[in-house]
């Protein structure tokens, strides 16, 4: 429709005139007689079409046409020389394709016509009653766009119940493993609670109690900081899912708050038998938030010292443009491709669980703190060659975004 306004005493008309929208039809023709062709031809245009058509008579040249362009159906003369319509309908049900196919012919009986429509016609037409083509085309036409949306609709099912088993599968999956990693830390909680009683209860000096009490003690605050980080992994995911994730920025030294988290994880490195090494100038000072990027760093040292026992740990820290980039490499076992495209995912691990604990959350909380910082991480890795993850965060505090996209 086109709206034309006309002033008519001071006052505006509008006009609404319809505008015929012109309908493009792309018909395959199969049919050896160019006379019939144009016939068929000229019926479909004098129905108001834009026709596009291609005439074919034999199967090499309907099976090319089918492949190289768009079709809205298939029109077939039932009988000729060297390729009938039955022959032409095989090759349309070869493709593959979902057209309408449409047999002509001038002299067919019941007994064929049915036999084409068993084979997968869906209609057929006498020549001298050509004026059944175009409302059959227009039918088919219709009723071919219904089963595509059905097929649509059943395949995006499909789709939907596949992401839903795998969901249900990665959910029962965590549940063992985050079942298994909190019963370790409770257990030895009971544990070291009995020790103490035990010790309480012992006739012994009381400076040996206490000094054993202490030593007791050590490892009630490990396995108690097990637990709190489980739970703030967790947490951490909650506030990710409900865009609650913010950052708290603070200006400071990036590789002091390296040399402090290697402090801390300094028994770690040792009982894993990890070398470390700082390469870096002597400051890198930005605006981040100083405890997030502490998660980081112990983060990806932890992944190292985790998978990578025995092997030596290089830590980068460098000023990259407006940018400061931190590299953490190890020389360990390496991860595969199809493992590194997965990582960063939740509840996801390069091994299997029997082999390294964790809830599998580690990478992707870190790449969730980076982004939030307006950076980004990656991973380099070859089997055999160790793996190098590489940080990138803008220095500047106007680049940092305040909460997690």
């Amino acid at each position: 429709m086109e709206a034309i306004s006309r002033r008519k005493g001071g006052v505006i008309e509008l006009e609404v005139e319809e505008v015929e929208v012109e309908v493009v039809l792309r018909i395959l023709i199969a049919e050896d007689s160019e006379d019939d062709a144009e016939l068929i031809v000229h019926h479909i245009k004098r129905a108001g079409y834009r026709l596009i058509y291609k005439r074919v008579d034999n199967a090499r040249e309907l099976t090319a046409a089918l492949r190289k362009e768009n079709w809205d159906a298939v029109i077939s003369d039932y009988s000729m020389p060297s390729f009938s319509g039955l022959n032409a309908l095989q090759t349309l049900k070869k493709s593959g394709l979902d057209l309408p196919f449409i047999l002509i012919s001038g002299a067919i009986g019941e007994d064929i016509a049915v036999e084409a429509m068993k084979a997968g016609a869906h209609d057929y037409i006498m020549k001298d009653n050509l004026t059944r083509l175009v409302p059959a085309i227009e039918r088919e036409i219709r009723e071919a766009g219904v089963r595509t949306s059905k097929k649509s609709i059943e395949h995006e099912r499909i789709v939907l119940v596949d992401r839903l088993q795998e969901a249900l599968r990665a959910r029962d999956e965590f549940l063992v493993v985050a079942s298994h990693e909190l019963r370790t830390p409770l257990t030895s909680l009971v544990l070291q609670t009995q020790i103490i009683k035990q010790i309480n209860s012992q006739n012994l000096p009381q400076e040996v109690k206490e000094q054993r009490r202490q030593e007791v003690m050590v490892s009630l605050e490990k396995q108690i900081g097990k637990l709190t980080n489980l739970i703030e992994n967790l947490l951490d995911v909650s506030r990710i899912s409900v865009g609650q994730f913010t950052i708290n920025p603070s200006k400071f030294d990036l590789r002091s708050l390296v040399e402090e988290v290697l402090q801390d994880l300094c028994e770690d490195l040792r009982q894993a038998k990890c070398q470390t090494e700082i390469h870096s100038v002597a400051s890198v000072i930005g605006e981040w938030d100083r405890l997030r990027m502490e998660q980081v760093i112990v983060n990806l040292i932890g992944n190292a010292i985790k998978y990578a026992k025995g092997s030596a740990i290089t830590i980068t820290i460098e000023p990259s443009g407006e940018n400061a980039r931190l590299i953490i490499q190890d020389r360990g076992p390496g991860i595969s491709k199809a493992n590194q495209a997965k990582l960063f995912r939740r509840f996801e691990r390069a091994a299997s669980s029997d082999y390294v604990g964790g809830l599998g959350l580690g990478l992707y909380i870190t790449r969730q703190i980076i982004h939030a910082h307006g950076g980004w991480i990656c991973l380099e890795s070859e089997v055999g060659k160790g793996s190098k993850f590489i940080v990138e965060i803008p220095i500047k505090p106007a680049l940092i975004k305040k909460q997690a996209a």
